[in-house]
């Protein structure tokens, strides 16, 4: 079972884990999980403390569970610890059905007991439907890939969900998704924290949710701290969050109005922050139209071939700060010009980012298949990196037509990365 951080705990290096076992010497603690945009609770995280016998001093986590694994009743521990979460949720259940139970099973044992069914035995006696019950996986910790993958199989068939755990974090692998088709995937703190203002941590958290939308599951982000995280993971198409932003795990949990209020003071922000970043971005499009059209003039006004492209591009990012670089292709596709401006700005110096020169063909990419094929007139690419120079830009790219040929205009604009002002 899992336990939270932060607790005051004892600092003893021995304890006694056959009579912590046998007296059932533990704690249930739960922690909401949060269907944001349903503004609802759509579970509680059962988590466990340990208790010294005879006094309400708590027991750190790492010793409780290592004692047991060193005293060889580690299956032991697990299974008092289910008792408890079990027994303690049978009262949320009662009130309403709806609600989900999230337990931590400890996978380091399936390979000993996976084909035991003491987990379903406990279940049905506990008076809990199984559908209520999301049986948390660590995959990185069973050794036996078949005897995990057999497991899940098994209580799948019995009616649990089964969440892959803590994905992200370590050396989680993510073909487990593909071999044990979890219901949920739950992101873990280490892709969630300050993603609010990292790039490439939204980037894969963006991934996740659309590989977990395409199997069907549903995924959780885990950790969430601050309304910054919340307001991001909605941003990227998440709905579903835990974590101490919303409440931290708690002894005598109530289900109360104030934790719904928060999902929806959470929806408004984010909002309103939608119609701010729609006004932004009609704003730099506005600029970023102005200086392609400068661009296009200023080749038109030259009067100059094609091997004249380069000059007048250059002089055109000059003058302006928002360019990282650009290039020109002709109707088929190929680039016409050297892609000018990147080596005057500090470009990326490492060898896997390359500027693309005259002759390379781009007759495969969206900016160009989308003005051609589709016979658009303009084009805006989502932010991406640039392979010309490693920096976070968006291509804007442009027909003009020059000396009766048809040409593009293909313009990076760096795009810095912000954080999210939220009140």
């Amino acid at each position: 079972m899992k336990l939270s951080r932060n607790e005051n705990l004892t600092p003893e290096k021995k304890i006694n884990i056959s009579e912590i076992i046998g007296q059932k010497s533990l704690v249930a603690y739960f922690q909401p999980i949060m269907s944001v945009t349903g503004k609802k609770t759509l579970g509680l995280e059962g988590l466990i403390r340990g208790i010294k016998p005879g006094t309400e001093q708590l027991i750190s986590p790492k010793l409780l569970f290592d004692t047991a694994y060193e005293e060889g009743l580690a299956t032991e521990l697990d299974r008092a610890c289910r008792d408890k979460v079990l027994a303690a949720f049978k009262r949320y259940y009662d009130a309403d059905q709806d609600l989900l139970l999230f337990i931590n099973l400890d996978t380091s044992i399936i390979d000993e007991v996976g084909g035991s069914n003491y987990l379903n035995e406990q279940v049905n006696q506990s008076g809990i439907n199984p559908k209520n019950i999301v049986i948390e996986i660590n995959e990185s910790k069973a050794l036996d890939t078949f005897a995990l993958t057999q497991f899940v199989t098994t209580y799948k068939e019995y009616g649990f969900l089964i969440a892959l755990d803590d994905v992200g974090a370590g050396f989680s692998n993510m073909d487990r998704i593909a071999e044990l088709k979890p219901d949920i995937v739950k992101i873990d703190r280490s892709i969630i924290k300050s993603m609010d203002f990292i790039y490439h941590k939204q980037e894969v958290f963006k991934s996740l949710v659309n590989l977990t939308n395409k199997i069907g599951a549903l995924i959780i982000a885990e950790g969430v701290e601050t309304k910054q995280e919340a307001i991001q993971i909605l941003k990227l198409g998440g709905q579903v969050i835990q974590g101490y932003y919303f409440s931290k795990p708690k002894k005598d949990f109530i289900l109360d109005d104030e934790i719904i209020k928060k999902t929806a003071h959470v929806v408004d922000e984010y909002k309103a922050l939608l119609l701010k970043e729609m006004d932004d971005y009609n704003r730099k499009c506005l600029a970023y139209t102005q200086t392609v059209n400068c661009m296009i003039n200023a080749i038109a006004m030259a009067k100059g071939s094609e091997a004249e492209f380069d000059r007048q591009l250059l002089e055109c990012i000059e003058a302006s700060g928002l360019v990282d670089c650009a290039y020109i292709l002709d109707e088929a596709g190929i680039q016409c010009s050297e892609t000018v401006g990147a080596k005057n700005i500090g470009a990326c110096e490492k060898l896997v980012f390359h500027s693309a020169k005259i002759g390379v063909d781009h007759s495969i990419k969206n900016f160009y298949y989308n003005l051609v094929k589709r016979k658009q007139d303009t084009y805006i690419t989502e932010p991406y990196v640039s392979m010309a120079t490693g920096s976070l830009c968006i291509t804007y790219s442009k027909v003009f037509k020059h000396l009766n040929k048809k040409y593009i205009l293909c313009v990076d604009f760096l795009e810095k990365q912000q954080n999210l002002f939220v009140s």
